[in-house]
């Protein structure tokens, strides 16, 4: 029932345009999921963090963040969740804003195994590293050795914009998205499910694929996907 109404949420914020709401929901979305052991809790995560650094959000970055951690440690990623914990933690120092009491104990659950499965030295290396990166740069860094940082009052706050692919035909990144679903043999309500949008949406978005590539199928439409290497 939780994901249900999670999911229900995800899909009302995005259909308002509400990006900030959008993030949180993903968030609270991706939390219910991993407790279920669902992989995809780590995309979304992803998804919330730069919706969240768009909106200039700290608050919401600094829990995806955590959130992330937490998936990431469960996939023995443990280096880089310790990164980011501690990049968590420098933001919520600098906010005077400690961690929700709900999940508090799961955190700490979380960290403990983690500083287990890393022993001491190497967890608080991490840990430190991460305390003195920038959200993007703990999140870019996985399990690679950091390299030197600038000191926090010089870092950027804001991720820079990442250059958008360029797709054939005028395709934007959300319809070849669709369009890799739909090349795959999944229904319009799959697609749906799988990207966290509404049915109509899926629909619309396959209106404009189909205007902008000049076919009128779901057949042609794979073929078109197949030939341009989008499937």
């Amino acid at each position: 029932m939780a994901r249900s109404l999670a999911h229900e949420s995800v899909v009302l914020v995005r259909e308002i345009g509400d990006r900030l709401n959008t993030s949180r929901s993903l968030a609270f979305l991706a939390k219910v999921i991993a407790f279920q052991g669902d992989q995809a809790a780590r995309a979304m995560f992803e998804e919330s963090l730069v919706l969240a650094e768009t909106e200039s959000s700290k608050r919401h970055i600094t829990s995806a963040l955590e959130g992330l951690a937490g998936v990431l440690a469960s996939q023995g990623e443990h280096v880089w969740a310790a990164r980011l914990w501690g990049s968590a933690e420098a933001r919520r120092d600098e906010m005077g804003t400690p961690i929700a009491p709900v999940y508090r104990a799961e955190y700490e659950r979380s960290i403990t195994a983690v500083r287990s499965q890393l022993g001491d030295k190497t967890f608080i290396a991490a840990w430190a590293e991460g305390r003195n990166m920038t959200p993007e740069q703990a999140l870019t860094t996985q399990s690679t050795v950091a390299t030197p940082q600038l000191p926090p009052a010089k870092q950027a706050s804001n991720l820079p914009a990442k250059p958008s692919p360029a797709y054939p035909d005028g395709l934007t990144a959300r319809e070849v998205e669709v369009l890799r679903l739909l090349a795959r043999g999944m229904a319009d309500a799959q697609i749906a499910e799988q990207l966290v949008i509404s049915p109509r949406t899926v629909n619309n978005h396959l209106t404009s694929i189909y205007q902008k590539i000049q076919v009128s199928s779901r057949s042609a439409a794979t073929r078109y996907a197949i030939d341009h290497q989008l499937d």
